[in-house]
């Protein structure tokens, strides 16, 4: 969630140089923060800030939400080890509300998880019979913003693996006995993870007088500066940017960060030498679901074909790491890079899989 307002003067510097500040730490905030640096920075052309403004809240965007959400995870596990009991008493229910790509592959890896855990000698503890997990959405499938052909190839594997779907269901009342759908439906849940959507920070409503939407992203023009201040820049999932008549909104998305990022970073250069801004065109590439070590699917688009390529398997697991790495040269730059992967190589033969403390 990232904005960017170019303005003002820092003592730091010479007088009347600009100062940019980036607000938020995303993938896309990172992103333009690197590149203005290199750019701008470096040469004393600009001052460039990254302020990270992400609130802290019940979910797993936080390193104190993540933690808590771990502890209690191990913990359930480690309980149900000691206790003796029949198949289906008692079970930890970890209820996902959200069926997009975050909610699909973080159930896989608590699957995944449990049955890591399972091989640590917890003889007593049964991925299957003490873990389940499932998944709630109002749409009529999961990943509904993805093709169906992709949609349908998750579900068949989660489905294998013992996730519940709950399709067609909306989240009515969230209590701590569960989650309460408006079919009447009830899951008894020990834990509730939310993954619906995104929501831009309270303090972006309003800020300044500038136009919000409902979701407290920043409305932008084409060259992502805001409508009220033509100063203040969006980007991310903080900005709802236009795609021309008819059209959506260009959808809050990784890919979709990294692509402002990267015109952006030239835009501001433009601007501070007097020339006109770039507008920025959204490129559909394609989506991928990683499932763990279960498996990786996905749609390309664009440069592939006219129309969409479906993958899966081991070319679309190399192809999700890939991304997560390009992700990483954009940011430390590819020695750096080098050298994180060669950590993470000798990490994984040397370290335990899963933190039990």
């Amino acid at each position: 969630m990232t904005q960017a307002q170019a303005a003002g003067t820092n003592g730091g510097m010479s007088k009347g140089t600009p100062t940019i500040v980036i607000v938020g730490g995303g993938a896309g905030g990172l992103e333009l923060a690197v590149r203005l640096g290199r750019k701008l920075g470096k040469k004393q052309r600009a001052e460039i800030i990254l302020v990270g403004a992400r609130e802290h809240c019940i979910m797993l965007d936080t390193p104190v939400a993540a933690e808590r959400f771990h502890q209690r995870l191990i913990n359930s596990c480690l309980r149900a080890q000691s206790q003796s009991k029949g198949a289906g008493e008692g079970r930890f229910t970890v209820t996902i509300i959200g069926g997009g790509a975050t909610g699909v592959e973080l159930s896989a890896e608590l699957h995944m998880t449990a049955r890591i855990l399972s091989s640590y000698g917890l003889a007593n503890f049964h991925p299957e019979r003490d873990l389940k997990i499932a998944i709630v959405d109002a749409a009529p499938r999961i990943l509904q913003m993805l093709p169906e052909r992709l949609s349908s190839a998750v579900a068949l594997q989660l489905r294998k693996l013992d996730i519940e779907i709950h399709s067609n269901e909306k989240v009515v009342q969230i209590s701590s006995d569960g989650v309460k759908m408006a079919s009447g439906k009830f899951i008894p849940s020990s834990l509730v993870v939310w993954a619906a959507g995104i929501k831009a920070p309270d303090f972006l409503r309003e800020i300044d007088g500038l136009e919000t939407n409902r979701i407290n992203q920043l409305h932008v023009t084409p060259t992502l500066q805001t409508t009220r201040d033509a100063n203040i820049f969006a980007l991310g999932d903080c900005a709802c940017c236009p795609q021309g008549d008819g059209l959506p909104a260009v959808p809050p998305r990784a890919q979709s960060a990294h692509q402002q990022a990267a015109l952006l970073a030239k835009s501001l250069v433009r601007q501070m030498a007097g020339k006109s801004l770039l507008e920025f065109k959204y490129v559909d590439y394609g989506s991928l679901v990683s499932m763990g070590n279960y498996s990786t699917v996905g749609s390309l688009m664009g440069a592939i074909a006219s129309g969409s390529v479906f993958i899966e398997g081991y070319i679309a697991k190399w192809m999700y790491w890939w991304l997560h790495k390009h992700h990483q040269i954009a940011v430390n730059g590819v020695f750096h890079t080098w050298l994180a992967t060669w950590a993470e190589t000798i990490n994984r033969v040397s370290n335990p899989r899963i933190k039990l403390h």
